[in-house]
Parts: C-alpha cells; sequence; structure tokens
C-alpha cells in the first residue's frame, strides 16, 4: 500500500497542523506540528483510542496519566485509553499513530 502524500487531509486548528492519512479504520496516522501546549487546559482523554506519538522534532513535557516527563527527537510516548494526557511545548513535530482510527466520539476534554 502506498498513501501519497498529496492523499493526506490538512486540518488546521489553533494549537497546529495535522495532516491525517487514510489507512483503515483499524489504525490512524497523521504528521502532526503543535505551535503550543495542548490542551490549553485541562487534559486529553481518549475512552477508545490507543496513541503512539513518535517525536520527529523539537521538546515537550508530556502528563500521561500520574507520570510526567521531558520528549525530544525521536523520542516515543504511548498513550493507553482512558488515561488522560497533555503537552506543553512551543514547537514540536511528530507522528501520531492510533488504533483504532482516531475519532471525535470517542474523546472526552477533561479538568478544565
Amino acid at each position: 500500500m502506498h498513501i501519497p502524500a498529496s492523499s493526506s487531509r490538512e486540518i488546521t486548528t489553533p494549537d497546529g497542523t495535522i495532516w491525517k492519512y487514510a489507512v483503515k479504520d483499524e489504525v490512524g496516522i497523521s504528521y502532526q506540528t503543535l505551535n503550543t501546549s495542548s490542551p490549553e487546559s485541562g487534559r486529553h482523554l481518549n475512552k477508545e483510542v490507543h496513541e503512539i506519538y513518535f517525536i520527529i522534532q523539537g521538546t515537550a513535557t508530556f502528563t500521561v496519566g500520574d507520570e510526567t516527563f521531558e520528549v525530544s527527537d525521536r523520542d516515543i510516548v504511548v498513550v493507553e485509553p482512558m488515561v488522560a494526557h497533555s503537552i506543553e511545548t512551543d514547537g514540536l513535530t511528530f507522528m501520531t499513530i492510533t488504533r483504532p482510527d482516531w475519532f471525535f466520539e470517542q474523546y472526552e476534554h477533561v479538568g478544565a
């Protein structure tokens, strides 16, 4: 399977840009830039989706559950479903692999 960059869907958010690639419902892949902390307050919570972040460039502080750590180029962060998480950064480029493909209905913003 080949998925050309030209087939990705560009999604501009207040925090940065997401290029979402259609693979299958069972998995999602995106290339993202983040220019500020996400979310601005509180945390993200995926009820069903597993996320793997591969850091391409930049630094950030990730909080996943009760654990907080610094990340940089070539680091990987794994977030299991039902674990609240957030990212503090001034500039980060990363890929996200999700299983299943991320969908809004399973997402919740908590602790705002």
